[in-house]
């Protein structure tokens, strides 16, 4: 069924993003719709097509038909959706269609390639799903990475910026010592560069292994049935209907050997031969098999007449022993070609690696944006008011309100991403070679971390970039306590002069007085100690109790987060040269 039987079915039913306002309207939603899952699927099932066919599996006319006619635009997604309600995914509804297409457009074009016979051949759903899973991730993916870099040069600014700018540093939502804005724009920087490092690292590579991830049906022809092929099967298979109604060829040179009449007791082919040496190997006209699975030496098997080039031939071995020359291998390999994905050295049907790494780095991504939008909620508060975004969001109720919309749309994605993630961790413990139940809980987690991610990145750029800073309201919030977040410092300073135990009863007396009084500590020094007073001196004990002196090495800290952005900078443009020449084609059709 096509899209035009029911064009609107996607406007009445689907996802507009209505309680996902992270995510809506992002780069990241789009990369991610159905329609996108839908034209991953398809070329998956175009590059398997093209695969087997470098291989010698698929005549290459039938390959090209396959992927001219594999255009999303062609299938309705919506209906693919519900039919997939019968076999549990959305690949066998597909493939169907896909297959009736391929033939109309085969007997449009002369029908002379046959290639609906070709369409999924030898693949399982889980193929198809993974590969379009590790599609759609690669093409997200670097969405969300060119977000990342944004928010990391606009947070670079602003560590620039503001690298000696004072501000109160809280612990446990308590003043504590004083810190500069420009060190917790530094640590934003690091954790942010930490997550796209990690999201960049990710391999996400192909899905194939056939029905339980041996590769078996990708065969040569070596098993295939000797009789002429009918009209492929479009109603619930993709597999070829074989006409083996007719007679049997009974013009073979040979008649097949009668089995043996074997006798009860051991078999005597199995028995030493008391003239042979021990370990002595084949005689010179005996067929050596490879048991890795190649097939024996001597093998009389020929190739139809129509065959694609290389059918039932044996591969050059690259010294890789049986691998090298395994039909299966092979079309592994030339499937990640035909991809801007890896190659896989197993298939992964219940090895979920690609998934479990995918997920926890999308997932510590959101985290990191996460904690920006946490520390800026809180600097922006009436109280507080050290920052603000840009353009703070309205109200319906209250027309003076300008909430810092932006963080809060961030925070509430770092909060769902771990649960996400978790579905994720979860179906690692998957059973058997493909399993009923963890591979199907991922797709929607995934594609919703995806989402959320991408959305938090893109809000978290335009966040950093026009975040506003108030250095004078910092400077006025340092001197709410009046000196007591220095206390450290005007200790440490008098244990010099009388010893740690005095130094410590004489700081705290003058905290206590400070604390309970309204007054500065310095005031509340020299009224409890007079003596300690005068030995510091009045200028130095101004100076002591001063909050933007006691920064510490906090410039210097953020001259080294500063100094590994540009390093890192430096390196991916390195990375990007290096891969400019010949870096993989996104849709080789």
């Amino acid at each position: 069924m096509t899209s035009a039987d029911h064009p609107d079915h996607a406007d009445r039913t689907g996802d507009a993003g209505l309680l996902s306002p992270g995510r809506a309207g992002s780069a990241a939603e789009a990369a991610t719709g159905d329609a996108s899952f839908l034209r991953a699927m398809l070329d998956a099932e175009a590059a398997l097509a093209r695969a087997q066919a470098a291989v010698g599996l698929t005549p290459t006319a039938a390959a090209e038909v396959i992927t001219s006619t594999a255009g999303a635009e062609l299938f309705d997604v919506r209906d693919v959706a519900l039919r997939a309600r019968a076999g549990g995914n959305p690949v066998i509804p597909l493939v169907a269609d896909l297959t009736a297409a391929v033939d109309k457009e085969d007997t449009r074009a002369g029908g002379g390639t046959d290639a609906a016979q070709y369409v999924h051949r030898g693949a399982t759903s889980q193929d198809i799903v993974d590969t379009a899973m590790m599609l759609v991730a690669t093409r997200t993916v670097p969405l969300i990475l060119a977000d990342l870099d944004r928010a990391a040069e606009a947070l670079a600014v602003l560590a620039t910026a503001h690298r000696t700018t004072p501000m109160a540093g809280r612990t446990l939502t308590q003043h504590a010592v004083p810190t500069t804005f420009g060190l917790k724009a530094a640590g934003w920087l690091s954790s942010v560069r930490d997550a796209r490092a990690r999201l960049a690292a990710v391999r996400l590579p192909v899905q194939l292994g056939g029905a339980a991830g041996t590769l078996a049906a990708f065969t040569s022809g070596d098993d295939a049935v000797d009789g002429r092929p009918g009209r492929t099967s479009t109603a619930a298979s993709s597999e070829p209907v074989y006409d083996l109604t007719g007679a049997l060829d009974a013009t073979v040179d040979t008649p097949p050997e009668p089995l043996p009449d074997y006798q009860s007791g051991p078999d005597p082919r199995f028995e030493p031969d008391p003239e042979e040496e021990p370990g002595a190997g084949p005689g010179p006209d005996e067929p050596v098999y490879d048991l890795a699975g190649a097939a024996p030496a001597t093998s009389n098997h020929v190739a139809p007449e129509d065959a694609p080039p290389g059918a039932g031939q044996a591969a050059e071995t690259d010294g890789g022993g049986a691998a090298g020359s395994d039909t299966g291998v092979r079309l592994l390999a030339a499937y990640a070609d035909q991809l801007p994905l890896a190659e896989p050295t197993l298939p992964w049907h219940t090895l979920r690696t690609p998934v479990a790494d995918l997920g926890a780095a999308l997932a510590f991504a959101a985290g990191a944006l996460g904690k920006v939008a946490a520390d800026v909620l809180v600097l922006s508060r009436t109280e507080i008011g050290e920052v603000a975004e840009a353009r703070g969001g309205g109200s319906s109720a209250m027309p003076h309100k300008r909430n810092p919309v932006r963080a809060t749309l961030i925070a509430a994605a770092a909060r769902q991403a771990p649960g996400l993630a978790s579905v994720l961790l979860g179906a690692l413990v998957a059973e058997d070679e493909r399993p009923a139940g963890p591979w199907h809980a991922e797709w929607q987690p995934l594609r919703e971390l995806l989402r959320l991610t991408g959305g938090a990145a893109h809000d978290a750029a335009e966040l950093v970039q026009g975040l506003r800073i108030f250095p004078d309201r910092m400077r006025a919030n340092l001197g709410l306590t009046q000196g007591l977040l220095v206390s450290e410092r005007l200790l440490t300073a008098l244990i010099p002069a009388v010893g740690r135990t005095r130094a410590k009863e004489v700081v705290g007396a003058a905290a206590r007085l400070a604390s309970r009084a309204g007054i500065p500590l310095a005031q509340a020094l020299t009224e409890t100690d007079p003596a300690i007073s005068e030995l510091i001196g009045e200028a130095r004990l101004r100076s002591l109790t001063d909050p933007a002196g006691y920064t510490g090495s906090a410039p210097a800290l953020v001259d080294r987060a500063l100094a590994e952005h540009a390093a890192a900078g430096r390196a991916l443009a390195e990375a990007a040269l290096e891969r400019a020449p010949d870096g993989p084609s996104e849709d080789p059709r």
